[in-house]
Order: structure tokens, then C-alpha cells, then sequence
């Protein structure tokens, strides 16, 4: 998965504990072979090499891509797991420290949109334009933690946590707790990185923005977050912060919110699949911060 993996839970015994975290690590070795855009021989890239055309995929490959779909059209294309070809470029630009060529760029989102992935139940996938890639990487690890909480309660484990590289996880709280304390950092108004407590069970958090992960190219820092639409690395301090009962969920609706941007004219407070987000952003015309009417009840006083 490309990331660091810290799983928590409380078992009956220590032997139990042992067996069902090595269940969990073997699931989540199982989908990283299936999910990867950086394993050459993963699923998903043997699927990209193929010419245009209708293939059958394995039932975890379908289910991501149908959850991913889902996503895009909710967000009008804000998540898109087409846009790896762009991702390419910015991937070889955060490595030259060169911003990506406008022809290369042009050429690349030509291969870029959610509509031209087409799924049909119950687990063909087509591709529609050559040189197509799919990049997994805003919703693959929150699917792999949902997997994981699912191993750990069909094996009778339902308290526990899984912390895919900032995208958690978890079910029922630690045993005389209420819920699992859980926290995320932002940037405030005054530039002074802030970080705060919130309190969660059986629910998934994420966090996305460029805080860690970005480049300086001539002075500008680009994040690591592509716009789908435009094909450019977003340049403004965005914040994001999702809550939702899925992790998918959590994953996938950070990055959409990053591109969408704080404009409350289009977030309002809308229903967002039950989601709560909290978000900031830095940009020339200001600080701003906003968050959805449910997301301070899982704040942690003070």
C-alpha cells in the first residue's frame, strides 16, 4: 500500500489476537496485489495495458471501481480514478522539480474522465480510449481498512482500529471506553499548525491536503492532489477532513473535497452520504474555515 499500517485490537487472548492480525496483514497483502498502481504485475496495471475493450475483473477490483463511480458522480467528477495519466506527469514533476509540459498535459487529460470507464455488473469493466490508467490511490486504502474491520468481526473481534497511512478505521471502542480518541492537524489562521482531538466509533476519518505532501516548483508549492477537471496540482493550503462510517467513503470524499474547495455555495450543508467535514484553506484571497453542523459533535472539548 505504499504506506505505513498500524492495526489495534482486543481480543479474548493473546493467541486469537496473534491469529486474526496475521488474517488481516494477509488481506490487506491480497488487495495491495490487486489494487496497486505501483506493482507492475498488480491487477489493476495488467488491466491498464490492455487495449480498449470489455474485461472481466475480480470481484474486489469491481467493487472498488463501482464504489469509486459512485463517488464521481456524486462529486461531478471532483474524485476521478481515471486521472492517472495526469498523475504520471506530476508524479515525474515532483521528482525534476519541472512542471509538467502543456502538450503532455493536454494529451494526458485527453485519456482523463469518469465516463470513460464503464462497469457492468456483475464484474466487467470497460475501457473506452487507449492508454487509459487507473489510480486507486483516493480510495484504496480506506477500501483495504473497511476489509480489515470486516475480518476482525467475522472473527468475533469488534473492537479495533486500522490506520492505513491517516486513513482509520474503526469499529467498537476499547473495552470501559466510549468511543476511540482520534485526532488530525490543520493549519490556522495565523499559519501555526494546530492539532485537534476527536472522538469516534464505528466510523472511519481522513484527512487530505498538501500540509505533508507537495512540491516547490519556482516558488509555488503544488500538492500532491490533481484536479481530474483541469489536470493541475492544486496550489492553494487546502484542509480536509472527512468523517463518515466507511473508510472508502472517508478517503475518496477528502480528496473530492480538496478539489471542490471551500466555496459554501456548493457545499452548503448537504447530505453527503452521511459525511461530516471540517476544511480549511489558505489561498491570496484570505483564510477560511468551514464545517458541516455534525462534524463538532465528535470534537473533543477542550
Amino acid at each position: 500500500m505504499g504506506t505505513q499500517i498500524r492495526l489495534v485490537l482486543y481480543a479474548s487472548d493473546k493467541e486469537k489476537a496473534d491469529s486474526v492480525s496475521v488474517l488481516a496483514f494477509q488481506r490487506i497483502d491480497e488487495l495491495n496485489a490487486i489494487l496497486s498502481d505501483y506493482l507492475v504485475n498488480s491487477e489493476l496495471n495488467l488491466l491498464c495495458d490492455k487495449k480498449p475493450g470489455t474485461y472481466e475483473v475480480s470481484d474486489d477490483l469491481y467493487r472498488v471501481l463501482k464504489k469509486a463511480d459512485s463517488i464521481s458522480k456524486c462529486t461531478e467528477g471532483a474524485f476521478d480514478v481515471t486521472v492517472g495519466p495526469v498523475i504520471a506527469l506530476w508524479r515525474k514533476a515532483r521528482r525534476t522539480k519541472k512542471l509538467p509540459v502543456h502538450a503532455a498535459l493536454a494529451k494526458a487529460k485527453q485519456r482523463v474522465g469518469y465516463n470513460l470507464l464503464q462497469l457492468t455488473p456483475p464484474n466487467k469493466v470497460r475501457l473506452t480510449v487507449e492508454g487509459m490508467r487507473l489510480d486507486l490511490g483516493g480510495i484504496g486504502k480506506g477500501f483495504a481498512a473497511d476489509e480489515v474491520i470486516q475480518i476482525l468481526e467475522s472473527n468475533g473481534i469488534y473492537s479495533g482500529l486500522i490506520d492505513m497511512g491517516g486513513d482509520i478505521r474503526v469499529s467498537g471502542p476499547p473495552p470501559e471506553r466510549e468511543h476511540w480518541v482520534l485526532g488530525f492537524s490543520y493549519v490556522d489562521r495565523q499559519g501555526a499548525e494546530c492539532f485537534q482531538k476527536i472522538r469516534l466509533k464505528d466510523g472511519a476519518v481522513a484527512t487530505s491536503g498538501n500540509l505533508y505532501q507537495f512540491v516547490e516548483i519556482d516558488g509555488i508549492k503544488f500538492s500532491h492532489i490533481i484536479n481530474p477537471k483541469s489536470g493541475l496540482a492544486l496550489k492553494d493550503g487546502i484542509q480536509v477532513t472527512t468523517i463518515s462510517r466507511y473508510a472508502a467513503e472517508a478517503d475518496a470524499f477528502a480528496s473530492a473535497f480538496s478539489v471542490i474547495g471551500l466555496d459554501q455555495s456548493s457545499l452548503g450543508d448537504a447530505d453527503y452520504q452521511h459525511l461530516e467535514v471540517f476544511m480549511t484553506n489558505q489561498s491570496k484571497a484570505g483564510y477560511k474555515q468551514w464545517e458541516s453542523s455534525g462534524f463538532k459533535q465528535h470534537l473533543m472539548p477542550e
